[in-house]
């Protein structure tokens, strides 16, 4: 009887962990897929920031309004893109959404420099609380799925190199690859769920270009 109940124990312990690794599968794959699909010309290094913005949010903590209000006012003068989403739900923690700037005195919105400018400093205020360890974990899994599902990604191999190296040191935030810069004219900020939802969105006239979260996988 001992034997019997110590090997359904074990059995219940490997269908946990199988399940918790299905789960982790299940949010990474649609993460990357999202990413592929809205950006298709993205390296791993955007792939890279895209998951670091996903688990802990805005890069920085920001207190100073007028300078955030200026930082927004001069990327309003540059180019923009229409192929990047007006609204982007991240995916990972579930926490965590990229504005467009371009929303900002658009016809369809009734949004603020000033009103997204306040929303971007209070959730940076709020980051996740996944520990290092397990980022650096889930992100070799995010590396893993792109191998085995053969996705091409431009400068691949360099990428995930300086990504370990970076990690290694301790460091976590990186930009943009210049190829995503010059193909989607990034303009955005990353508020919290919460905030876009209570701030924003009402404040939306019309929804265009939104990368929703995708449909059963968190």
């Amino acid at each position: 009887m001992k034997r019997l109940a110590l090997i359904f124990a074990a059995l219940l312990l490997s269908i946990n962990t199988l399940s918790a690794q299905s789960l982790d599968y299940v949010k990474i794959k649609a993460f990357v897929d999202m990413n592929i699909d809205a950006f298709p010309k993205s390296t791993l290094q955007d792939i890279y920031k895209s998951f670091y913005q996903a688990v802990y949010g805005p890069e920085h903590l920001v207190t100073d309004s007028a300078k955030v209000i200026a930082y927004i006012e001069e990327e309003l003068k540059q180019d923009f893109d229409n192929k990047f989403p007006t609204v982007q739900y991240l995916g990972i923690s579930d926490k965590f959404v990229r504005v467009n700037l371009d929303i900002i005195g658009a016809e369809e919105t009734r949004i603020s420099t000033e009103m997204l400018a306040d929303c971007f400093m209070r959730s940076s205020q709020t980051k996740g609380d996944m520990p290092i360890e397990e980022f650096r974990s889930q992100w070799r899994l995010v590396v893993d799925y792109i191998i085995s599902s053969d996705i091409q990604l431009e400068n691949f191999s360099q990428d995930s190199l300086y990504i370990e190296s970076i990690l290694a040191q301790g460091q976590y935030v990186w930009v943009h690859s210049p190829q995503f810069k010059a193909e989607y004219k990034p303009h955005y900020r990353v508020v919290t769920k919460e905030n876009f939802e209570q701030v924003i969105f009402p404040e939306l006239r019309a929804f265009s270009r939104v990368r929703p979260r995708p449909a059963n996988a968190f």
